[in-house]
Order: structure tokens, then C-alpha cells, then sequence
């Protein structure tokens, strides 16, 4: 019989990743059967989804506690599949909230656990590592400093690079998108990423558009576009209407549109190594809910909220958190990015570096590799 595998995500990143390691694996062992918790994407690559992940993601502490109902339904469905299919293997990817109940459960069933992209454990859940190291039998990482991270814990562990290095092209030249999307040429262009979950849109796109606007009254024959998840477009488009702006919504050419921008105005998360990879200057913001951000604050370990800084070590980009996301801040540092070339391009050299810490390609490759042996044992 061949082997079985089924991957689990929750949320849109995951979605991306855990397609691309399906197709790798299913071309290099046609033979092994995946199914799993995931989107369009993992769908696309010929995963068989026994529930969508859609519906799963939440922002901050207190929004999952509203929800709580809600994803409990989501995980009994998802034990009794996985009780009743017995895989040969279950690859969890992030979204620890969940994943780490499932790594138990299949620990409890003599299932092997392959955990692919690290929850945030070494920011804010340190003494959840306690469990990783008792239920997962292969953790699986994308960022440099967690190898030393889940080695000096005791963690079984393997590096294999970082998938966007592979992903992460642009797609269609800078000429083609300045075209499509109606931005002149010769103007500064401004790209306005408000995040991919709607909690985050909420939190993120009235001072994005703020900051545009006033940016647009100071700063002659500047441009903006607002890059969005498709599913959004339409929320984001009629926010434009009501405060009677005409910025193009870009869905399709993410890459492109980063690529092309002078700057990116972006919600924290994994869009801050892709503008990274592709050497754009960025200013990163975060917002949650009061309860979920005085919460957050007790936990939280980290210097930064942004991986692109973690990556580098230190502050590359500009950081704008909670409070401080106010128009007046962004326009000031965006004032400062626009306005001085030396500013932007040491800027565009600290991402570099970031990019080169980041490995080579062929990261899917070499994760699954490590889930065909799991898996075949």
C-alpha cells in the first residue's frame, strides 16, 4: 500500500507552502496519496482537502477566545479524519494554536509528526517547545536562527532554507505593470500591503489610506496601488469609493507590484521577506485588538515584529507598532525614505544581506525528501 500523508494548515502562507511541498513531493513519489487541511492552492497542486482552511485564521489572543467555539468544531473534524485515515505521516505547518493539539493527538495514536515552518515559539511561546520536543518527530525550519533555536532545545531538527527563494519572482516586467495598472512612468510609486486576513485590513487600511492620501498632497506625482488577496479585492475597492479614492487593487501581480514600488507600506508577517527579496524599501506596521495586544505584550520575546529584521539582526527597515501606526508616522518615515536616496539605497543593501542569509534554493526539495523517508519508514 503506499503511503499516505496528510499536510495541515490554516492559513493563507501555509496554503502557499504547503502546495509547493505537496507537488514536490508527488513528483519525486507519484505513488504517495496526500490529502489535507488547506485552500485553492494546495487544491491546485493535487492535494485532496478534506476541510478548507479558509475559515480558520485569527489574529490576537482575544479574537481566537470569540472564536473558540467555532475552531473546536474545525479540530474534532480534523482528529476524526486523521483517527480514522491513520496516516503514515502528518506535516503540520505553523499555526500552532491548532497544529500543536494535532501533533499530540497523533502522538497519541502512534502517527509520525513532521513539523514544516516553526510556529513564532522562540518570540512568544517558549514553553511550548516542551511539547514540539515530545510530539513532533522531525521539526523542519526555514530561518537560520532556528536551528540553533530547536538544537540548544532538543528538538530532532534539519535547516533547509527558505521556500520563497524559489517563489519569489516577479510576474511581469516593471514596464508591463506600470501599463496594466495605469501608473506613470516617471512617478514615484507606493505599494499599500494592509496584511491577507480580514482582522488585519480592519487594523491596517484606514491609516494605509491616510497616510496615501496626505502623502499624495506633499509629494508631487506620487502613485499608490493597494496589494491584496483576492477574496478581499472587493471590501478594499468599496472602502476606496467611500473616501473617494481611485487607487488600483492588485491581485494577481503582488511580486510585480513590490518590485516596481520605490516603497512598501506593509502589515508584519512573511510579505516583509518578500519585499526583502526583492530589494524594496519598506516600513513595517502592526496592529491588533487592545485586549490582544496588552496580552501580546506579557509574552512576546523578540526585538522586532518584523522577519526581515529578525533576519538581519537588527533594525533594517522602520518599525511602526500598535500606537505608534498613525498617519503622521508613516508619512514622516516614508518622507524620509522617498526624499533621501542614501536612506533607501543602504536600506536596499541591508535587505540583501537579509536575502543572502536566507540559503539558496531547492528548499521544498530538500523538505520533501525528509517527508518521503519519514513517511516510508
Amino acid at each position: 500500500m503506499p503511503p499516505r500523508i496528510v499536510i495541515v494548515t490554516g492559513e493563507a502562507s501555509g496554503d502557499v507552502y504547503g502546495a509547493m511541498l505537496a507537488a514536490e513531493i508527488m513528483k519525486k513519489r507519484p505513488d504517495i496519496v496526500v490529502s489535507g487541511v488547506g485552500g485553492e492552492r494546495m487544491r491546485a497542486a493535487g492535494v485532496d482537502i478534506f476541510q478548507d482552511s479558509g475559515n480558520l485564521p485569527v489574529v490576537g489572543f482575544w479574537e481566537a477566545i470569540v472564536r473558540l467555539p467555532e475552531l473546536r468544531r474545525a479540530m474534532n473534524s480534523m482528529k476524526s479524519y486523521i483517527a480514522r485515515e491513520r496516516p503514515d505521516l502528518l506535516i503540520l505547518i505553523d499555526y500552532p494554536g491548532m497544529n500543536l493539539r494535532l501533533a499530540s493527538f497523533a502522538r497519541e495514536k502512534g502517527i509520525k509528526v513532521m513539523y514544516y515552518i516553526s510556529p513564532q515559539v522562540w518570540a512568544w511561546g517558549r514553553s511550548r517547545v516542551k511539547a514540539i520536543r515530545k510530539n513532533v518527530d522531525k521539526m523542519v525550519v526555514i530561518l537560520p536562527f532556528e536551528l540553533e533555536f530547536y538544537r540548544n532545545e532538543g528538538v530532532d531538527v534539519d535547516y533547509v532554507g527558505h521556500p520563497l527563494i524559489d517563489l519569489v519572482k516577479t510576474e511581469i516586467d516593471r514596464e508591463d505593470f506600470l501599463e496594466r495598472y495605469g501608473v506613470a512612468p516617471g512617478s514615484k510609486l507606493v505599494s499599500l500591503l494592509p496584511g491577507s486576513r480580514l482582522q488585519e485590513i480592519g487594523h491596517h487600511l484606514a491609516p494605509l489610506l491616510e497616510t496615501a492620501r496626505a502623502l499624495g498632497r506633499a509629494v508631487p506625482g506620487i502613485e499608490f496601488v493597494v496589494v491584496s488577496v483576492p477574496e478581499y479585492r472587493d471590501l478594499i475597492e468599496k472602502e476606496l469609493r467611500n473616501l473617494g479614492l481611485a487607487y488600483p487593487v492588485v491581485t494577481e501581480h503582488k511580486y510585480a507590484s513590490i518590485a516596481a514600488s520605490d516603497l512598501a507600506l506593509t502589515c508584519s508577517g512573511t510579505v516583509t521577506l518578500e519585499a526583502a527579496l526583492l530589494g524594496t524599501p519598506m516600513i513595517v506596521i502592526y496592529r491588533l485588538s487592545l485586549v490582544s495586544w496588552l496580552l501580546g505584550r506579557l509574552v512576546v520575546r523578540v526585538p522586532y515584529i518584523s522577519l526581515a529584521n529578525l533576519v538581519a539582526g537588527r533594525q533594517a527597515v522602520p518599525e511602526l507598532i500598535q500606537g505608534g501606526v498613525t498617519s503622521e508616522g508613516l508619512v514622516r518615515e516614508s518622507m524620509r525614505i522617498l526624499n533621501d536616496s542614501q536612506v533607501s539605497e543602504k536600506m536596499r543593501s541591508d535587505l540583501g544581506e537579509v536575502r543572502s542569509r536566507l540559503g539558496q534554493g531547492g528548499a521544498t526539495a530538500r523538505a520533501a525528501d525528509i517527508a518521503i523517508a519519514l513517511a516510508s519508514r
